[in-house]
């Protein structure tokens, strides 16, 4: 029975209902049921896929055995927010919409589960900051690496100084052998012109123009909107400077969200950003722009932090501290300890790739595939190994430094959603995370550094000019206004 006093259900409506929803979030709030929810709505402006959606939350709840109304396939996300008797709105739209939905859904009296990056620019991020706080909803941002052990006990580690202070932070995303970093890319309506037609061809299934929204118009494309039930990730749109924001965005919410956990700035950003100095992409469909090689500089006690943006490899987040390095990633960790101070060259990054750095130092380490977050997915015990190691290492489990522990993304909303605590990522956090993705795209876009003042989440000392936070008037009226 769910812990409230109401002899009902409560009522979720997932927003979008892409890959993500269907094989990630639909299935994890399905599991909610023994806390007294369902998932009672499937919007999506595509019929196809809000139609199948449906039919698969329906399956889902007759093959565990309950009876629960048939769920709802509805075409406009106005009509959920407008019923009373949905509770909770999940938000699986692309980036473009995530603002709009997510404040609207706060004033309509919803708790908001909604999909990292948070925003699809920084002042949409204040809006919902703002909403959050003046409706006092519960809200969670999909940063689901808070919840895994691995990234707890790695932030763990350099929050209680076990590494020393650290010094360095090493966010890598993107497709080094490739040469696709972070950055959007200009607007294009086609991924291969030579296929236009193709790509472009009519969709009775999917009404475009709520598809775009807040965008401005452009061609159909099946890039952008796959047709039917796809089984892909849709990278498109998110390279799309009028709709997502690249690998900054992607990727760069999760790794850059865990080096702003475990540098314990949840309510701050950086003071600068360096512009970087790698080679201009000669890439067309790239806009000229680098991919790689942007820093930022945060204020801590002990002195700058330095954060750098480099390619994806083995880690994806690694902290050097003056005793130590930490690196992790889903499924790998590996700790040194007692180094002395380590600055990240070249040779010392290479080291740390393949797991040859001082072999003396190694704490433990665990690289390979074992996510350790599912049975479908364990492989070994190794990484459990590896984190026991870890934990008793440093004593972690009375260290003064105790970060907020959570079973599941979506299983700590519904808990709060019940308890109206805080959840593991709310609107700050998942904020402040949003922003720093966006100051790296901003970076690259315009070929510039600045510096930042983290209160008023804008420009400082007269730098940043000519560099816009926001998208200005939206298309048909789709402004976001905070309450």
């Amino acid at each position: 029975m769910h812990p409230t006093s109401e002899n009902r259900t409560h009522a979720v409506a997932m927003i979008g209902f892409g890959i993500q929803a269907r094989t990630g979030l639909a299935p994890s709030f399905c599991k909610q049921r023994d806390l007294g929810v369902r998932v009672a709505a499937v919007c999506d402006c595509d019929r196809t896929r809000r139609e199948a959606g449906a039919a698969q939350i329906d399956k889902a709840y007759a093959d565990a055995g309950v009876a629960f109304p048939p769920c709802r396939a509805v075409a406009d996300f106005r009509e959920v927010l407008a019923d009373p008797e949905i509770d909770m709105v999940c938000i699986a739209a692309p980036d473009h919409w995530h603002g709009y939905m997510a404040v609207e859904a706060m004033k309509a009296g919803k708790d908001v589960y909604c999909e990292k990056p948070l925003a699809y620019s920084i002042e949409e991020v204040r809006a919902i900051i703002a909403t959050q706080k003046a409706t006092g909803r519960v809200f969670q941002t999909g940063s689901m690496q808070r919840s895994w052990p691995v990234f707890r006990t790695a932030c763990m580690v350099a929050r209680n100084g076990c590494i020393g202070d650290v010094k360095f932070v090493d966010a890598n995303y993107g497709r080094g052998g490739q040469k696709l970093g972070g950055p959007s890319h200009p607007v294009r309506f086609w991924d291969d012109p030579a296929n236009a037609e193709k790509e472009g061809a009519p969709n009775p299934d999917v009404d475009w123009d709520m598809w775009l929204g807040p965008a401005k118009w452009r061609p159909y494309s099946d890039q952008l909107a796959p047709r039917g039930v796809n089984t892909f990730y849709p990278m498109f749109w998110r390279f799309d400077d009028d709709i997502g924001s690249g690998y900054n965005g992607d990727w760069g919410a999760h790794h850059l969200d865990i080096a702003q956990w475990a540098l314990g700035m949840d309510r701050g950003v950086p003071y600068r950003v360096i512009r970087s100095d790698e080679p201009h992409s000669t890439d067309l469909y790239h806009g000229g722009r680098r991919q790689f090689g942007m820093k930022m500089l945060f204020h801590a006690p002990h002195g700058d932090v330095e954060l750098y943006h480099g390619p994806f490899g083995v880690w994806g987040t690694v902290f050097y501290g003056t005793d130590g390095v930490v690196a992790v990633n889903r499924g790998k960790i590996a700790v040194w300890a007692g180094t002395g101070p380590v600055v990240p060259d070249a040779a010392v990054r290479a080291a740390v790739e393949d797991g040859s750095y001082r072999p003396d130092c190694l704490v433990a380490s665990s690289i390979g595939k074992d996510y350790g977050t599912d049975a479908q997915e364990k492989k070994d015990d190794a990484l459990d190994a590896a984190l026991a190691a870890i934990r008793a290492r440093f004593s972690l489990d009375t260290a003064p430094v105790q970060l907020y522990r959570s079973p599941d993304q979506v299983r700590n909303f519904v808990e709060c959603h019940f308890s109206r605590k805080e959840t593991i990522s709310p609107a700050e956090t998942g904020g402040r995370s949003c922003v720093l993705c966006h100051l790296c795209n901003l970076s690259y876009v315009y070929d510039t550094g600045f510096d930042w003042d983290p209160v008023a989440m804008d420009f400082a000392n007269g730098t940043g000019r000519g560099i816009a936070l926001g998208r200005g008037p939206a298309r048909n009226g789709w402004d976001v206004r905070p309450a």
